[in-house]
């Protein structure tokens, strides 16, 4: 069966949610003064989010691009052992915080938030993630088992742009993924040189998980959909391939 990062199943959901989302723009402008502003609709938006950042971590888990990486060696080897004793048990959000952040840095990625004329601004989404759980992850949790008494505190601008974000990074940064946006959705981009072959660009991410090896990075690379931008990252300790 076709790898679903490489399908474009990912995306194809992440771009469901990031269209509505958009759509709540009319009514709450997308401004950091409305942060704290709470709705149903933002709260149907984190639950349904927080669950695709989990079942994304956990396809992850398995993705042929990582097998190389000891802490995906270490959280494979994890899981068979919990299984053996508890069929029904899957990594927390601790394990995938302890598997990911290193292997991705997702502790220190920036996104940049802004639609039609409102702009929110810089987003660490996974902030940190190297010791915790993202600030959102615990809103998520809330509000999708305590509806009724937490929809008022946790269902707000600022937790639903966060998580959004989040899955956004995560779909950028992971390789299978990453290829799908560079070849089939023009997602991922050269902003010096815009006619850069798709074959380049995907030559030029090969050897980093972060971002671009230092090798080429007087070139400058972005993600950019119609709510998000992020810059990549150039990583010191990779050459190009």
């Amino acid at each position: 069966m076709r790898d679903p990062f490489e399908r474009g199943k990912a995306w194809f959901l992440y771009s469901k949610l990031e269209d509505d989302f958009i759509r709540t723009t009319p009514y709450v402008a997308l401004e950091s003064v409305h942060s704290n502003v709470w709705s149903e609709r933002f709260g149907e938006l984190l639950a349904r989010t927080g669950d695709l950042v989990d079942s994304f971590f956990r396809l992850m888990v398995n993705s042929k691009s990582l097998d190389n990486e000891i802490p995906i060696k270490n959280l494979r080897v994890k899981i068979i052992k919990e299984q053996e004793t508890n069929p029904n048990w899957f990594p927390k959000i601790n394990d995938f915080r302890a598997t990911f952040n290193p292997i991705f840095q997702l502790s220190s990625v920036e996104v940049e938030a802004d639609y039609g004329l409102t702009y929110y601004g810089r987003l660490q989404p996974f902030k940190g993630f190297d010791k915790q759980g993202p600030s959102w992850w615990n809103p998520y949790n809330k509000v999708r088992h305590e509806i009724f008494e937490q929809i008022e505190k946790k269902a707000t601008l600022e937790n639903a742009i966060n998580a959004l974000a989040s899955l956004f990074a995560l779909n950028i940064l992971h390789k299978e993924s990453q290829g799908y946006l560079i070849k089939y959705q023009n997602v991922i981009v050269c902003d010096y040189m815009k006619s850069m072959p798709k074959e380049q660009i995907l030559q030029s991410f090969k050897a980093s998980k972060i971002g671009i090896p230092k090798t080429v990075g007087s070139y400058n690379f972005r993600a950019a959909t119609r709510l998000f931008t992020h810059t990549f990252r150039i990583d010191k300790q990779a050459d190009a391939v």
